[in-house]
């Protein structure tokens, strides 16, 4: 898992690099909020902040980083925010990620992660999802580059990947 975290940390800078590093290793699978490597993985590349004001996102002091996308089965409005994060984290800033379908009746999520992906590609990054075997949606933004040492990692860790 270590080699997929390393390929998923590559938009970072150094600092913050460390700092999600120093978050993977502090959290040990034997945690019960973490069931899986997965998890800890996911944990790791999402730095929520100790409060929640608005677009808490956005804000580089309450977040410093944001590169996994996690959403349950039904939550259509998780999407929007959280492609903003990582756009964020990423340095994609304008325009910023705003769903044309997402509040449309009758989306679901894999609608909005499709345009989401679309808006992703056109800047240079795939999102690449694993099958958690559960209820829910999580992927990664890859960099077109790192696409082919993304699949190879994933396939040597015995995950099952697809790109949105």
């Amino acid at each position: 898992m270590d080699e997929l975290l390393e390929l998923l940390l590559t938009p970072l800078d150094e600092p913050h690099c460390q700092a999600v590093r120093q978050c993977w290793q502090r959290r040990s699978p034997e945690d019960a909020e973490y069931s899986s490597e997965l998890d800890r993985l996911a944990a790791a590349l999402q730095d929520y902040p100790e409060v929640y004001p608005p677009e808490w996102w956005l804000n580089p002091v309450l977040s410093r980083w944001w590169l996994c996308l996690r959403v349950d089965w039904k939550a259509v409005d998780e999407v929007e925010w959280q492609v903003q994060a990582i756009s964020h984290t990423l340095g994609l800033r304008e325009p910023p990620f705003v769903s044309q379908v997402a509040y449309q009746p009758g989306v679901c999520v894999p609608m909005v992660l499709i345009e989401a992906a679309a808006w992703l590609r056109l800047r240079g990054y795939e999102l690449l999802a694993i099958d958690t075997g559960g209820d829910e949606y999580l992927a990664f933004p890859v960099r077109l580059s790192l696409l082919r040492e993304a699949f190879q990692a994933a396939h040597t860790l015995s995950l099952r990947v697809h790109l949105i």
